[in-house]
């Protein structure tokens, strides 16, 4: 199969936004057996995407089409659409409802200008948009399948996950072709953890491994196609290679089923029935987010403090105002009584704490830029830790001390012994 992505949108030549979505759309194509042959991007010229579209109906037998199906005068993808296929705009009825009971649950009126978004080409299928009001469709074109999302990624994203994958599936018979395994690995960096597993293609040379580094996570995946053959066997062999994987990392692997860190910590409180309360200095509410952004955090999840200044360490999280004096703001003892505050105040079972300097300004000899101080509390652990990292980044370094922070919480809740 030949597979091609199409971006619209003088935004995306111009450079004001990356094109996230085709790099997106690539990934779960490969998942379902797909691989992409050719990327292209195309500015709002409706004849400049007619001329393409053209051109790819005659070379590929799948394209996935991303951006222009909103309301406004340069979102032109359905009419190109219309040109390049030959058949003209109809108002189809289905993508009417789904816009009108779209705009109904959120109490808005729906207007011409939206209602335009339900034109699309004559025999087109529509696909609903479960998290916008301009629906997608699919239709084909000479020898290729065009399937057209909206440009906003979250939209995109469950437009693809929820309806299109399951076209795909169907169509072209994908569900039993391929297994894929995810390990989440933090405290390697991608160079390192590709040496530790440069024999995998010796030991399973049926399988492919993939390498996805998101600063300072690395998910590492395992893919074995044609499992439909022998599906046990196929099962059993990737059980083997997972676990020949996890035993070379170096005890870096924080999920085993691809979870981010934050999952993984989400997973392990619910799985214990513990709640969480977290004090932030350094990393600025960070650690909070990267909590807050897993569904269902709330049933874990107590409070956050964000106390950049001593006063506010002091005043709010009961920081003795001498171990400031004595110690300073960045130092192990400040950051337990920080983290110990922090429990005491949400009623938490556990707490973490970060006091560090994140650069690239404001560090000293004892104290450098990359050095945070952790603290952890708990039913079982009083503790604190020094870290030394060498990003000179001010944003890597927040984001390597907050994933630290959850990574030393990870390991005590999985009851393993933290290593540095």
């Amino acid at each position: 199969m030949i597979a091609h992505i199409l971006s619209t949108g003088d935004e995306v030549l111009l450079g004001d936004i990356v094109d996230t979505n085709s790099a997106v759309l690539c990934s779960a194509l490969k998942e379902i057996g797909i691989e992409v042959k050719k990327i292209m991007a195309v500015g709002d010229d409706v004849d400049d995407i007619a001329a393409i579209m053209g051109d790819i109906s005659l070379q590929a037998d799948l394209c996935l089409v991303t951006g222009g199906l909103g309301p406004t005068r340069d979102d032109v993808t359905a009419l190109a659409c219309s040109i390049a296929s030959g058949r003209k705009l109809d108002l189809n009825p289905d993508a009417l409802v789904s816009m009108k009971s779209y705009f109904a649950k959120r109490g808005f009126a729906l207007t011409r200008e939206n209602e335009s978004q339900a034109m699309l080409p004559a025999g087109a299928q529509m696909i609903v948009n479960h998290n916008g009001t301009a629906p997608g469709f699919y239709i084909k074109i000479n020898k290729c399948l065009f399937f057209f999302m909206p440009g906003v990624p979250s939209e995109m994203k469950i437009m693809f996950e929820r309806e299109i994958k399951l076209v795909l599936v169907k169509i072209f018979g994908l569900d039993d072709d391929i297994l894929i395994e995810r390990l989440t690995v933090f405290g390697l960096p991608e160079s390192r953890a590709g040496s530790l597993l440069n024999e995998f293609k010796v030991k399973f040379p049926r399988m492919r491994l993939g390498f996805r580094a998101d600063f300072p996570i690395i998910e590492v995946k395992i893919r074995l196609t044609n499992a439909h053959k022998d599906r046990a066997t196929a099962a059993a062999e990737m059980a083997t290679a997972k676990q020949w994987v996890i035993d070379q990392l170096e005890n870096k692997v924080v999920s085993q089923n691809g979870l981010s860190i934050a999952q993984e910590i989400g997973r392990l409180l619910t799985e214990q029935g513990k709640t969480l309360a977290i004090a932030e200095s350094c990393t600025g509410g960070l650690i909070a987010n990267m909590v807050t952004n897993v569904a269902g955090s709330s049933d874990y999840f107590l409070f956050s403090g964000i106390t950049y200044s001593n006063d506010a360490k002091i005043n709010i999280l009961g920081v003795q105002r001498q171990t400031i004096v004595e110690y300073g703001a960045v130092h192990e003892k400040t950051a337990l009584e920080m983290a110990q505050g922090a429990r005491q105040k949400a009623g938490a079972d556990f707490s973490i704490s970060t006091t560090g300097i994140a650069g690239p300004g404001g560090g000293t000899k004892e104290r450098p830029v990359g050095m945070v101080c952790i603290g952890l509390t708990g039913p079982s652990v009083l503790m604190a830790k020094t870290y030394q990292f060498s990003f000179g980044e001010r944003d890597k370094n927040k984001k390597i001390f907050a994933t630290m922070a959850l990574e030393l919480l990870r390991r005590h809740l999985s009851s393993l012994f933290e290593t540095s």
